[in-house]
């Protein structure tokens, strides 16, 4: 660590799933992080990574689509093992177990001393940031989420979502009292190591606003990053230890550390990795030669938008998803997706008019026809 220096750890997103849910329940956390990864974690000032679930014992699950996601309330003692300051709650996971599950994980940080933002108890009381005195400078914390199941009511809890009027309204009040502010970003497409277009626009319009430090997680995978306005943004910081993924790229992750030292921020990259028993080690080899290959990428951005589109279409999570959700999960289809998954996709596809994808094109792109097909979904989900 540099003399006079000072530094604060930004690790992704964790979750205790599989092989090392035990070892998080009895507290091992030398054995689920190594002995490298809890050096650099003492060495800071200060913390925080994303908990990509609630920490509870509760059953009573979210009715959602997709996986639906938690920890044991036990697994807290690893958490706490880790040393870490703060963790980040605004994601797509941590109300999948409703307000029980959420209250469960907040009075858990509470009660070890771990401090929490990017959600609350209703629309009206969410906590967005964290202020810290670092050495001379104050520095700020802001942890937003793309939507998701994740929407807080006037009765019920959520996240703080991301609302580019209210986000960059927050973003210019909080630069007004301090030095430096680091924004915590859950969004992105997952396992595509660069940014869409749309999230390229939200990171710019936050760097305008004054954000000097912004990370992408729930990617799971490295991404690229990019100088910006003199911020540095950051499109996928990869998991940190959420191995319920299998995919090669959602084994390494980023630790992103900045360092304070008097004028000087120094912004380092760490790579660490989930090995075969899932748990994390500080990568030895430290290849970042690919993450900075597609960051110089960027520079062309209409190749980079092909390779968005390229990726959405070739992907199946992604294509058939929405294709199905259109078309109606029914059991016809299950049954020719059981016999043959490949027949299926090419069946699906070939069932689409021209119209009918110019039709779902519109509502997609439009504000007015999105907003009046999710009124008229929701109200025949409420009155089924």
């Amino acid at each position: 660590m540099e003399k006079n220096s000072h530094h604060i750890v930004i690790a992704g997103d964790l979750l205790p799933s599989g092989n090392n849910v035990s070892l998080f329940e009895e507290g091992n956390s030398k054995v689920v992080f190594g002995e490298k990864v809890l050096e650099l974690f003492s060495n800071s000032v200060f913390s925080i990574f994303n908990l990509e679930g609630p920490l509870t014992n509760s059953n009573k699950a979210m009715e959602k689509t997709g996986p639906v996601i938690k920890a044991s309330k036990e697994c807290i003692k690893g958490v706490k093992g880790l040393g870490v300051k703060a963790v980040a709650l605004a994601n797509n996971h941590i109300t999948d177990y409703q307000g029980e599950g959420l209250n469960d994980t907040i009075k858990l940080l509470d009660d070890n001393g771990i401090s929490y933002l990017g959600v609350g108890e209703n629309v009206n009381n969410i906590k967005k940031s964290i202020s810290l005195s670092i050495g001379n400078k104050r520095v700020c914390i802001y942890n937003v989420s793309e939507t998701f199941y994740n929407i807080p009511t006037d009765s019920t809890p959520g996240v703080n979502l991301y609302d580019e009027y209210v986000v960059c309204n927050d973003i210019r009040n909080l630069k007004q009292t301090h030095d430096y502010l680091i924004v915590i970003y859950h969004g992105g497409t997952e396992e595509f190591q660069y940014p869409s277009p749309l999230l390229r626009q939200h990171f710019h319009r936050m760097a305008d606003c004054g954000a000097d430090f912004i990370t992408a997680q729930h990617t799971h995978c490295i991404g690229c990053y990019e100088e910006y306005n003199g911020s540095y943004l950051l499109y996928g910081q990869g998991n940190f230890l959420f191995s319920r993924m299998k995919n090669k790229i959602t084994k390494k992750g980023l630790i992103s550390e900045i360092v304070f030292s008097g004028k000087e921020v120094q912004i380092k990259q760490h790579v660490v990795s989930v090995t075969d028993e899932d748990v994390v080690r500080y990568d030895e080899v430290q290849d970042l030669s690919g993450f900075y290959e597609r960051s110089r990428e960027l520079l062309d951005f209409g190749k980079v938008e092909d390779k968005y589109h390229n990726f959405a279409y070739s992907k199946p999570s992604i294509k058939t998803r929405f294709l199905k959700a259109y078309r109606g999960d029914t059991m016809y289809y299950r049954l020719i997706n059981k016999l043959s998954s490949n027949f299926y996709k090419k069946h699906l596809m070939e069932k689409y008019r021209r119209e009918q994808l110019l039709r779902i094109a519109k509502t997609l792109e439009s504000e007015r026809y999105g907003e009046d097909m999710f009124a008229a979904i929701r109200y025949m989900l409420e009155n089924n």
